[in-house]
């Protein structure tokens, strides 16, 4: 690859080729609104099936804005930031069937690291979720709150805050502001260093949290699952440390999970925290709204069908 790559430059040179600019036009209108971990996702995906013809320029011009989330809330030094952001580089590739140092990004080959060596021994799941950017915006979502939202921010808060155990649910047709809700319960208890995970149960409505990510993603949790599935996680990984260190855990779209992948969900984090209270003793704050959620019709004929919904339609 480093030879073709060498010789995509000459011809670029030589005028024989297009230049980058298309791969620099994507990837500088990906920086106006995409997190930097879908920048680097977006990076490796255009060094894969674009083959630029400098991927080193498209790093150079590029590497701030896919570091940002740890410029603005590490101290970590400037090299070592590099070198954690090339490593989730080389991660992506690897899931690619690539390696960083096909592309030249830097003078010298990479050598990946883990995280635990280079980040005062966390693990890489509680740093990044230590490490979510918490904008001055989100942090005043608060202030805007309706007084039903300032009834339930306040409760919610006061049980996180006294380390007191808490499962609700949000209920309230769509465009009533419950992701605003959520938005600000996540900014608060993020700003003071605690952990808040941000799940929902479709990956679209990840994208509306920030720090989202599915259930099924986040916890481990098959998209088939019946009663008998167990959750394995190891409570030596750190994804296990890192449930246990959270103090409050968002689920979205509940209304679309099953029965049996939340009980499975409630049996997994009484495993993981060693008690027999509802989920593990941890906060937990549902949210959905059953009025978008279709009945499920089992029926063996057209004829079936069709009664069935005239039934359920109260025709």
């Amino acid at each position: 690859m480093a030879y073709v790559g060498q010789h995509l430059e000459s011809a670029e040179k030589r005028g024989l080729l297009a230049s980058d600019n298309n791969l620099i036009e994507c990837l500088s209108e990906a920086t106006t609104y995409q997190m930097p971990s879908i920048l680097r996702r977006l990076f490796a995906t255009l060094l894969v099936y674009c083959n630029p013809a400098n991927p080193k320029d498209l790093w150079q011009k590029f590497k701030g804005p896919m570091s940002e989330e740890f410029t603005i809330t590490t101290n970590i030094q400037t090299t070592d930031i590099r070198y954690i952001v090339l490593n989730h580089i080389n991660t992506i590739l690897h899931s690619m069937g690539r390696n960083i140092n096909e592309f030249k990004l830097i003078s010298k080959n990479f050598t990946p690291f883990t995280f635990s060596y280079r980040i005062t021994q966390e693990s890489r799941d509680i740093y990044l979720e230590k490490n979510i950017v918490v904008t001055e915006e989100d942090l005043l979502l608060y202030r805007k709150l309706n007084k039903e939202q300032h009834v339930a921010y306040n409760v919610i808060l006061n049980k996180i805050f006294s380390n007191e155990t808490g499962v609700f649910y949000i209920d309230g047709p769509g465009g009533t502001g419950k992701t605003f809700l959520y938005c600000a319960l996540l900014a608060t208890v993020r700003s003071k260093g605690l952990i808040a995970l941000a799940t929902t149960t479709s990956g679209v409505a990840t994208s509306v949290l920030p720090g989202g990510r599915t259930a099924h993603s986040r916890f481990k949790l098959p998209i088939n699952i019946n009663e008998n599935y167990n959750c394995n996680i190891s409570k030596q990984s750190s994804l296990a440390a890192l449930i246990q260190d959270t103090k409050l855990i968002v689920w979205g779209e509940v209304s679309m999970a099953t029965k049996i992948l939340v009980k499975t969900f409630d049996l997994l984090l009484r495993d993981l925290m060693s008690v027999n209270i509802p989920f593990g003793g941890k906060v937990i704050v549902f949210r959905g709204d059953f009025r978008q959620t279709l009945p499920v019709l089992k029926s063996e004929t057209k004829e079936d069908f069709i009664r069935e919904c005239l039934q359920n339609s109260n025709i």
